[in-house]
């Protein structure tokens, strides 16, 4: 036996070019906690639920850990979040998350994601998400994709535009801060998706599509 028969996400491997997406592993955690040093946001724009980038950057390391050893032991068929680290090179950038519930029968997944400080403005964001949605629609039939940001964010906002995402509603919620916050949904349905210009390259999709339980 393997690690990946033990948690089948580890075998997904996503590419494009010098970019890929693969599974956070106890490995990654250092360094993630290293580029999140001082948190995430730029000009203190709201951008999480939880304020897991605040604090020293002992508490930052500490939250990122926690979280992702929490997304592995709550892992089941029925609800599933993976958080995939991404390299550019050999360096990582950030995170890009997806989270599925009933998956099979709702063929829909929610996205979420952040970037060092350092690395945000360069388009990279969208490239992840966008090899991230490729794979998924190619290799996992996925319909329906969707997203939501805070009022302010303008940054997040984008991405998921040039992506083909469409505004859909929004609600009042409350922030990493404490206060209330607009938090704007959006949708990307398949067929509106606008791929990147690279091919995505997929490994691990078979192992993967045997444990949600989709058809060969």
């Amino acid at each position: 036996m393997v690690i990946e028969d033990i948690w089948p996400p580890y075998a997904l491997r996503l590419s494009s070019g010098d970019m890929e997406l693969s599974p956070v592993r106890e490995a990654d955690l250092p360094e993630l906690a290293e580029i999140a040093r001082g948190g995430v946001r730029r000009n203190g724009v709201q951008a999480f639920i939880v304020g897991w980038d605040s604090g020293s950057d002992e508490q930052i390391a500490r939250n990122l850990a926690q979280y992702h050893w929490a997304t592995r032991a709550n892992f089941t068929v029925d609800d599933w979040t993976i958080e995939f680290t991404v390299r550019v090179g050999e360096r990582i950038v950030g995170i890009q998350g997806v989270t599925g519930r009933r998956f099979p029968q709702t063929r829909t997944v929610s996205t979420g994601s952040w970037l060092a400080r350092a690395e945000q403005g360069k388009g990279l964001g969208t490239w992840a998400r966008g090899i991230m949605i490729d794979a998924f629609i190619t290799h996992f039939e996925a319909e329906r994709f969707e997203t939501a940001y805070f009022d302010g964010n303008v940054a997040s906002r984008r991405v998921s535009e040039k992506l083909g995402y469409s505004p859909n509603g929004d609600r009042r919620t409350i922030g990493q801060n404490g206060t209330t916050q607009i938090e704007n949904k959006m949708v990307l349905f398949s067929e509106d998706f606008r791929r990147h210009p690279g091919e995505v390259e997929v490994a691990g999709a078979e192992t993967f599509r045997a444990f949600l339980g989709l058809p060969d």
